[in-house]
């Protein structure tokens, strides 16, 4: 309510701007569009190579020196298990201690029964 005599007063008294000012202002405004006439060009970034971004899937480096490191305790393991670990596994009867009862465990030719199986010969 108060300010409402002073916005008038401002309104009516504006000054008139000078030529010299409205030229450098136009100077300044004919830069600013001559810029924004000729964009920069766009580059694109690199894609990283698909092995990169399964590392960032996965964690990086590290987190692959330590699959690599479980993967080949698991192969060294299950090629030649501790002996507490087949001691573990005949006391809860997954296996017994007689190599000739636990033949049934290893399929020496998985692939050949099952050719046989689905043959079309009769």
């Amino acid at each position: 309510m108060g300010l409402d005599a002073f916005f008038d007063a401002a309104r009516r008294d504006t000054p008139a701007l000078s030529t010299q000012a409205l030229d450098r202002m136009t100077a300044q405004a004919l830069a600013v569009q001559a810029d924004l006439a000729a964009p920069a060009p766009v580059t694109r970034a690199a894609r990283p190579s698909r092995l990169a971004q399964l590392l960032g899937a996965i964690g990086g480096w590290p987190a692959m020196a330590t699959l690599a490191t479980a993967g080949v305790a698991g192969l060294w393991i299950g090629a030649v298990p501790p002996a507490g670990l087949v001691n573990l596994a005949v006391s809860v009867g997954a296996v017994t201690g007689v190599a000739e009862d636990d033949a049934y465990l290893v399929d020496p030719l998985p692939g050949y029964t099952l050719s046989l199986d689905l043959s079309e010969t009769q």
